[in-house]
Parts: C-alpha cells; structure tokens; sequence
C-alpha cells in the first residue's frame, strides 16, 4: 500500500496502527501534525474500480473552512473552479470528449484538517490525456492565483444562492435540525473562544 510506505518511510509524521479480527486486517495511519505531513505524501494510486466509469481526482490538504467560516474560501474556489458554463474548465473537457462532469470543493473535513478536492467523471476516451487533463486543471488553478482578491460579485452571488437554499429547504424532522445546528454551533463556538 503506498501511504502505508510512505508513511512508514517518515516516521516523524505518523505510525501505522494494525489490528485484526478473525477475518481481516485493518491498518489505520495515525499522522502526528496531520497538514505538514499529508503535503509531504505525494501518492498516485490507481484501483480498478467496482463499478462502470473512471474518475480523476486531485486532492490538496487545506486548512479546514470552519475556522474561515464567514468568508467560505473552499466554497469560491470550488465554485470558480466546478463552474460548468463557457470558458470553465469542464466546457473544455466536455468539448474536448474527456469528461462527463466535475466537483470541486471541501467534501469532508475535521476541526484540524480537510481536503481540498477536484473529482473529474472522465470518459472513456480520456487515458492517453491524463496528463492534459491535469494540465488544464492546473492551468485553471494558476488563473486563479493571478487573479486580484476575491470577486464581490461572485461572492455576493454565491451568498444569495445559499440564503435561498436555506429559506427553501425541504421540511426537515426537528429532532435532525437542532442535533445538526447545536453541532454547528458546537464547532464555531470551540474555535472562536479557544
């Protein structure tokens, strides 16, 4: 398993702990300061997958968006770099023949680390151009750099769009929304007061 080596290859970031059970092994990575090492373990890993299609996704480590909360940055770049309309990375791909679809943003994070995701629905067509994919990918993302500041406009857009989910939801049961909110407030309030 390559985060296994690599892992195991720096034994300052972490240690490999193993258990079993009649029928299986499980192997958990404990990193010690999770950021620093995870962007020190550059892995490609290629599976056969279960089901039909091929993905390519690329992952950075970020510092989670909870303790940015109010200005969301994982959410505008996301939605910057997942845009699908003309000129957007995916229009490419998707005239291109490459790709079916593309997500960008923060799908899971902890109160101490996160990931930054791009998962790319490729299509068939597309394994001699993985690396003009990334290319592409990694054009796009240095557009963005040069860019100066963040966008009012797409900012604004982007809170008009979730204060509309927000006051549109569907009906949600009462017991679900207070244990999800006191767990939201439970998360803010540990970050802004420690």
């Amino acid at each position: 398993m390559a985060i296994e080596n690599a892992a195991a290859a720096s034994g300052e970031c972490g240690v490999i702990l193993k258990a079993r059970t009649d029928k299986r092994e499980y192997r958990r990575i404990v990193l010690k300061n999770s950021l620093e090492c995870a962007a020190s373990i550059n892995v490609l890993v290629k599976a056969v997958p279960i089901k039909q299609g091929h993905n390519l996704t690329v992952s950075w480590p970020v510092t989670p968006s909870i303790h940015h909360y109010e200005e969301a940055p994982c959410t505008y770049v996301g939605h910057l770099i997942g845009h699908e309309g003309k000129g957007s990375l995916f229009h490419a791909l998707k005239i291109l023949g490459w790709a079916t679809g593309l997500y960008a943003g923060e799908p899971d994070w902890t109160i101490e680390y996160s990931f930054f995701n791009v998962s790319i629905n490729l299509t068939d067509a597309c394994h001699e151009h993985m690396k003009d994919i990334l290319g592409l990918l990694f054009r796009q993302i240095k557009l963005l750099q040069h860019e100066s500041g963040v966008s009012q406009w797409i900012f604004d857009e982007l809170s008009a769009i979730f204060e509309a989910e927000f006051h549109y939801q569907a009906k949600i049961d009462p017991i679900s929304y207070a244990v999800n909110i006191s767990s939201n407030m439970t998360n803010l309030l540990g970050i802004k007061y420690n």
